[in-house]
């Protein structure tokens, strides 16, 4: 999973809640650029397609489920590729009277930024690392997502699937799925003392699926049995080095490909629903400011989705959802508790 280009409940017990006032900040603050509304108008901005199968859509079905409900009058804009795209979108929101403008991802973090200031009296969200959390303003609220909770289940996942040798391969390499990869090693390792997980290759790009295919491939050669990987525009290639090899994967969505039913286990996802529900509250309010949230899984952020067990991880059986609802329940209840650091 990503947080790049504008860019995962645990089972049914797993759903998000926000960690207001992450910032430091008091929560109480009212900002001086928003009044109240009954029914707000949103834009979210996106780095891909809304139907991507992962990051780009978790922030669409929020949306969408919203729009449904009446809480909300919509407007999606996708594939906007780079900041400086970003920027005069945000403008045109913002002319139109849009309440609530949202850049879904670490690539649109300063432009958001950059806009807000420009215009006080429009609502902004700014996406981004877990260093975004202090960075909260009156007209900007902002999201991150654990990459230490998001990594270590990852990796007990994996794990559990009883497969000791485990690959990565991804997109980009940036610092937050650097830390991701650090918990991943670290979840694999407390679920299956035995496993081994090899290098992670990064190809650099989020759609090449030759390269991703050509990495999977070299993972496979080294021995592999288990391929972590993400539900992004590269995946099919991954998908069907894996299928042709007869390895199982983790990180797809069943929407990546064909090919994903037969190999892969499921995916660590997210429900921006919850939050953006209390986003949205702040605005119809005339209380929008200084406010940050995170998703966890302790606090019901980090979602495990796609259940599929597939024959290359005989231990990965239906009732699997139910074991990782325990390691929710256990990891909120502080039964097991994930180390803030790593060496």
């Amino acid at each position: 999973m990503r947080l790049p280009k504008a860019a995962a409940a645990v089972a049914t017990a797993i759903a998000l809640v926000t960690l207001a006032a992450c910032s430091g900040t008091s929560s109480t603050t009212t900002s001086t650029s928003s009044s109240s509304v009954s029914k707000p108008k949103v834009a979210i901005i996106l780095g891909g397609l809304a139907n991507d199968g992962g990051f780009n859509e978790y922030a669409a079905d929020a949306g969408k489920t919203l729009e449904k409900e009446g809480k909300i009058s919509l407007s999606i804009r996708e594939s906007v590729t780079t900041a400086s795209d970003s920027e005069p979108i945000m403008r045109q929101y913002a002319a139109q009277g849009y309440n609530l403008i949202i850049g879904w991802g670490l690539d649109f973090s300063d432009s958001v930024f950059k806009v807000a200031k420009e215009d006080p009296k429009t609502n902004f969200v700014a996406t981004g690392g877990e260093d975004i959390l202090k960075e909260a303003t009156k007209n900007v609220e902002t999201w991150t997502y654990s990459s230490e909770q998001d990594g270590y289940l990852i990796g007990w996942i994996a794990g559990k699937s009883g497969l000791d040798t485990v690959g990565v391969v991804d997109g980009q390499l940036a610092s937050f799925n650097e830390t991701t990869y650090k918990y991943v090693a670290y979840g694999l390792k407390q679920a299956n003392p035995d496993a081994t997980m090899l290098q992670s290759i990064f190809t650099g790009s989020w759609d090449d699926t030759s390269l991703a295919n050509q990495a999977a491939k070299a993972q496979i050669a080294a021995g592999a049995k288990l391929i972590i990987t993400g539900a992004e525009g590269y995946t099919p290639g991954v998908l069907a080095a894996a299928k042709q090899a007869g390895v199982a994967t983790l990180g797809a969505s069943l929407a990546s490909s064909t090919d994903a039913k037969e190999v892969n286990l499921g995916y660590v996802s997210l429900d921006f629903t919850p939050n953006l529900r209390s986003i949205v509250s702040n605005v119809v309010s005339g209380k929008f400011a200084d406010k940050s949230y995170i998703a966890t899984i302790n606090n019901k952020g980090l979602v495990f989705d796609d259940l599929n067990p597939v024959k290359y991880a005989p231990k990965i059986t239906s009732s699997f959802g139910d074991e990782v609802s325990a390691l929710g329940k256990q990891i909120a209840s502080g039964t097991i508790s994930i180390p803030a650091t790593l060496p």
